[in-house]
This record gives structure tokens, sequence and C-alpha cells, in this order.
């Protein structure tokens, strides 16, 4: 049998960069770019959870809902909501209990979203062009 990739939905917004240079504005822009800010989420409090998680990778520790809850000043059934939007986005994973960062930095992160990104993409062109050639549509490179 083959392992089967996990899925994840990635959203991409284009949205007005700050114009402060604090990392926690910058974290925000980021989240709210990759659609994570819900209507609800006025304290952005996605940005605050994906930054704990971040951290405490880096550090080689994996938190569970209830220490985010914690650390955030949340309640746990909150934070579950904002670690399974996470999760579907494919920015953390989960193994047990515990939550991890799908990388070590937010860079690397991105990095890894442009990667999987670009590998759809090359993907979805293939199969384009393979469905032009059978209609009989000529394909012209820009």
């Amino acid at each position: 049998m083959t392992e089967r990739k996990a899925s994840f939905k990635i959203v991409i917004r284009k949205i007005e960069r700050p114009f402060s240079n604090e990392p926690m504005d910058e974290l925000d822009w980021i989240c709210e770019s990759l659609g994570f800010f819900e209507p609800i989420d006025k304290d952005k409090t996605a940005s605050s959870i994906f930054r704990e998680i971040v951290i405490s990778t880096e550090k080689g520790e994996a938190l569970t809902s209830t220490a985010i809850a914690e650390r955030v000043d949340m309640s746990r059934g909150a934070v579950i909501n904002h670690l399974n939007n996470l999760l579907r986005a494919g920015l953390i994973t989960r193994h047990g209990r515990y939550y991890i960062a799908r990388s070590k930095s937010v860079y690397r992160t991105i990095k890894e979203i442009e990667e999987d990104i670009l590998s759809v993409f090359r993907k979805m062109e293939k199969t384009a062009r393979e469905i032009d050639e059978e209609m009989g549509i000529e394909v012209k490179e820009k």
C-alpha cells in the first residue's frame, strides 16, 4: 500500500504589508495573507498560537492544546479551533496530543509552502497540457 501524503488547504490573499516593523505585526500580516484570520478573531490569536508553536518547535518541544491555551490566555476550545485551521493549512502537525510546527522557523515554513504550491501547479500544468493535446489545441509558450 502506498503512503498517501496529507492534503491541506492553502489560501493566499493579497494584503497590504503593515508599515510597522514590529515582528508580531508582520507575523499577523503573514497569517492574514494565508487566510487565517476569521472575522471573529479580532485579537489575531491565530498568529499568537502559531508563534508559540514555532518557538516551542525550534526549542525541540511539543505542546498540548492545554499548554498552548495557557500561554496565549485563551480557552482550550478556542485554541483547538485555531489549531484545526493551522493543521488544515499544513502549517503545523499533530503527534498524538502534541502539536509542532511544520518547520523550525516561519521563513522555512513559507519556503516549504511555496514548494508545495509549485508542485501542485506543475502537476496541473502537465495535466492541462495533456488535455489540450487530446482536444487538438496547440499549446504555445509565452
